[in-house]
């Protein structure tokens, strides 16, 4: 039921690492609909972090929601510089952060079969993939 930017900002919590952990501050978020899905995405998280102690495994980390702001703004098409004089990026790590987004986008979208969630994921990937990302993807 999401929106582009929505689930946009919602993969991106599950890419997304802070380089330190006091990098972690109170995100800013997107829009309601973005909030009220990192929610249920954390509070997932953290039902599956009880299996895990269950099970004595340890193979997830906490979602980082430090990128969704960000993941968020730029699937709305606001420019490059706009959104790295809010955020606290260089602009090699937001086009890092970028591609591992759409990597994960992809596997959605073919995760989700005919749901109306594969055609969100692939215009995801369409209006994340362009400008200095797109122009990067070509370069290398």
């Amino acid at each position: 039921h999401l929106a582009v930017p929505e689930l946009a900002a919602v993969l991106s919590s599950l890419v997304f690492e802070a380089r330190r952990p006091d990098d972690a501050r109170a995100p800013r978020m997107p829009s309601e609909e973005a909030r009220v899905a990192l929610a249920d995405v954390v509070r997932l998280w953290g039902e599956l972090e009880q299996v895990e102690r269950d099970n004595q495994v340890d193979f997830l980390r906490q979602p980082d929601l430090g990128f969704a702001w960000a993941a968020h703004r730029w699937a709305s098409g606001d420019d490059l510089d706009e959104i790295l004089a809010v955020v606290d990026l260089a602009a090699g790590d937001f086009v890092r952060w970028v591609k591992q987004l759409i990597d994960l986008a992809l596997q959605v979208a073919n995760a989700a079969g005919d749901a109306p969630l594969r055609r969100t994921a692939r215009a995801m990937v369409d209006e994340v993939r362009r400008g200095v990302v797109a122009y990067s993807a070509v370069a290398n």
